[in-house]
């Protein structure tokens, strides 16, 4: 934590509230429960801070770090949290009616039973209001968060997006979705009736039971989507993309930037690095592309986003995935021999058939070393990945190690 955005004052009394709020949460007779109603906490470095049921009403917490903070059942009413970043905090039951979260960053937040919608009431002095009739939640990151039975009736979510974000049973009646990446949102039983759909991507999600019930849909992207018991009344699907595969960036298509670096890589290494150059797209943006049957082999991926990209049969040898998000990306029949996927996002991944296992390390002058790289999951996530024809036991795995 630090004091920024604050007299040493009012920090030290910060610090004192939250010191006495964890002796309160422990039981402890000398302890208080924090109230930070009001304060100025702008740009304030709360990362993993004991904030459960802390009341922060009407509390400035723009652009704070919260990262891995404990909010669970917290009263924010009406606070400020644009621009915060929340990565990975406990919101559970936490109360965010009519609060600000313009461009804050919710990604694997813990949103269980989390109350967003609107709400406004008069201060203690009766002379100022707090909080929003419409809970501003736009541009907002929340990738993979978990947001089951979460109450968003009448949030402006525009512009945001929660791509493999668990809505299971969340309440979106009235919200507006528009322009909102849900793609491979897991939506079973969610309630978006009346909601406005203008351009929202529903890509591969599972709608499995929702209730979409005059929701407005304009351009409406459910390729690939399962609709099976949704409640669809009064929904122009003529206006929705519903074909049955999600759409993908073709090569003709791709951004110049990355149609040369996977072009001259591959000519990199028909040439035997006499032309071209190594592919290097570290960060880069590759979701939905098709990527099949390339030879990638030793390019180096790490942090780039392969959301639903096809790289199946492709050539990824000793290739660099770390830190890479491979979410329901196709990667069946690729060559993964010493490919490595450490820390790599693989949730609903198709690996079926894929090759994997070691290959012999070489120095650079061709020569055999005796060494060998393995096909490496360490800290990657699997879970609900296809991996039929797969022996994981060829591969190094397990969790990372924490420094």
């Amino acid at each position: 934590m630090s004091e920024a955005g604050h007299t040493v004052d009012d920090w030290a009394a910060v610090l004192a509230s939250l010191k006495s709020h964890a002796k309160w949460l422990r039981n402890a007779r000398e302890g208080k429960q924090a109230n930070l109603s009001k304060r100025n906490l702008e740009f304030a470095q709360l990362a993993r801070a004991p904030l459960k049921k802390a009341v922060m009403v009407g509390a400035n917490l723009r652009a704070a770090t919260l990262q891995g903070a404990n909010l669970a059942e917290a009263d924010l009413f009406g606070a400020d949290l644009s621009q915060a970043d929340l990565t990975g905090a406990d919101l559970t039951r936490a109360i965010l009616r009519g609060v600000s979260l313009k461009g804050t960053n919710l990604s694997r937040a813990i949103l269980v039973e989390t109350d967003f919608r609107g709400g406004v009431m008069l201060d203690s002095s009766a002379k100022f209001s707090i909080g929003r009739r419409v809970t501003d939640i736009t541009d907002c990151l929340a990738e993979y968060a978990t947001a089951t039975r979460a109450q968003f009736s009448g949030v402006d979510l525009s512009g945001a997006s929660l791509v493999g974000a668990d809505l299971r049973g969340a309440v979106l009646y009235g919200a507006d979705l528009s322009s909102v990446n849900l793609s491979y949102c897991d939506l079973r039983g969610a309630n978006l009736s009346d909601a406005r759909l203008g351009k929202t991507r529903l890509v591969g999600a599972d709608l499995s039971g929702a209730t979409l019930t005059n929701a407005v849909a304009n351009d409406t992207v459910m390729t690939g989507a399962k609709l099976d018991g949704a409640a669809l009344e009064g929904v122009n699907m003529e206006r929705c993309d519903t074909s049955a595969k999600p759409f993908l960036v073709t090569r003709d298509r791709f951004e110049r930037s990355v149609a040369e670096a996977l072009d001259g890589h591959e000519r990199w290494l028909a040439t035997g690095g006499k032309e071209g150059h190594p592919g290097y797209l570290a960060g880069a943006n590759l979701a939905h592309h098709d990527l099949s049957g390339r030879n990638l082999s030793g390019i180096t991926l790490s942090g780039t986003k392969l959301i639903g990209a096809n790289l199946s049969g492709a050539q990824l040898a000793m290739a660099n995935l770390n830190d890479t998000d491979l979410f329901a990306a196709d990667l069946s029949g690729a060559t993964l021999i010493g490919t490595q996927f450490v820390g790599a996002n693989l949730r609903r991944a198709a690996l079926t058939n894929a090759h994997i296992g070691s290959i012999p390390i070489r120095d650079p002058h061709g020569k055999m070393t005796g060494r060998e790289q393995r096909t490496s999951f360490v800290g990657a996530d699997l879970a609900d990945a296809a991996l039929e024809g797969v022996d994981l036991s060829a591969c190094l795995t397990g969790t990372l190690k924490k420094n």
